[in-house]
């Protein structure tokens, strides 16, 4: 069965021929920031590729079937003619255009013989193609009453007062989590909709109840996360707000039951799966909301496929 393939090498470092036996810290780190961002380009298209890293200059390619090659192509190239929406595509695309376009690097990045390192040395910052947005979703803390739950479609009231009161959607199976903290404060982390047209009122959907001690860190770690608008960026802050944390695991809860929606990023998902791999082994709670998480994974990368 025939097979394609999609080449990088990093040939030179400041003038020096690259040796992947014996490579600089520098060398190292931009090859392997260049090739990892390949890898998580390769993965929309198929889990089933090979990868392949050669000795004498700092040489990898994916090796799959000429379609899954092909649409791995067809991505890059349409992400750099600036028409790619997939956020994944451009902001890996945009780490691999750093280091090529970095003069104290030489690299070849190839497919079929043509030249993509050349066309990303040419081209402008890749960006993701804007489109036009009539609703943002985002995750948020509210706090407030809690003092009526119910409804053919459930949902749940938090009164303040003078007939102003916040409405929150949630599912049958969530209410019995709520029902224990009818008529007290309590606060709430949701998925808040947010529409372009101000006349339309936010909707928010439940995602889990969040103790009075971890809301305020919560809220700073939710501040710094949307500030990116770099998806990579993004994970980076997860990361760095689970290695932080005192309450590790129960951050790592939270966080399952937060990302479990197809509104988010399948990078985004990954990376909870990722860090709460290890902690599934001692903590059921965090097994049960990861295996729920992975499933939901799993579909939108079919779909996406």
């Amino acid at each position: 069965m025939s097979t394609d393939k999609i080449e990088i090498k990093l040939t030179f470092i400041d003038d020096q021929v690259v040796d992947l036996s014996n490579m600089s810290v520098k060398a190292l780190e931009s090859f392997l920031s260049v090739t990892n961002s390949l890898k998580n380009i390769s993965e929309l298209v198929s889990d089933q590729l090979t990868y392949t890293i050669k000795k004498g200059s700092a040489y990898a390619c994916v090796n799959g079937l000429p379609n899954e090659i092909g649409n791995i192509y067809s991505k890059i190239d349409e992400a750099l003619k600036g028409e790619s929406s997939d956020e994944i595509v451009t902001s890996n695309l945009r780490s691999i255009q750093k280091e090529i376009q970095n003069t104290v690097f030489k690299y070849q990045f190839s497919y079929k013989g043509e030249l993509l390192d050349k066309r990303l040395r040419e081209s402008k910052k890749i960006a993701k193609k804007r489109k036009k947005q009539l609703f943002e979703n985002k995750l948020e803390i509210v706090s407030g009453f809690f003092n009526q739950i119910g409804g053919n479609d459930p949902n749940y009231h938090f009164d303040y007062g003078n007939g102003n009161r916040l409405t929150i959607d949630c599912t049958i199976n969530e209410t019995e989590e709520l029902k224990p903290h009818l008529y007290k404060t309590i606060s709430s982390l949701v998925i808040k909709k947010d529409f372009e047209d101000k006349d339309l009122k936010p909707i928010f959907e439940h995602k889990t109840i969040i103790e009075d001690e971890l809301v305020q860190p919560f809220k700073e770690f939710l501040v710094n996360y949307y500030q990116p608008e770099d998806l990579i960026d993004r994970l980076e802050i997860i990361y760095d707000f689970i290695d932080n944390s005192d309450k590790r695991e129960r951050n790592i809860e939270l966080l399952l039951k937060a990302f479990n929606s197809n509104v988010f990023n399948v990078s985004e998902i990954k990376t909870i799966l990722v860090i709460s791999k290890s902690f599934q082994v001692k903590n059921e709670c965090i097994k049960k909301n990861r295996d729920e998480l992975l499933k939901l994974y799993e579909s939108l990368l079919k779909q996406s496929r």
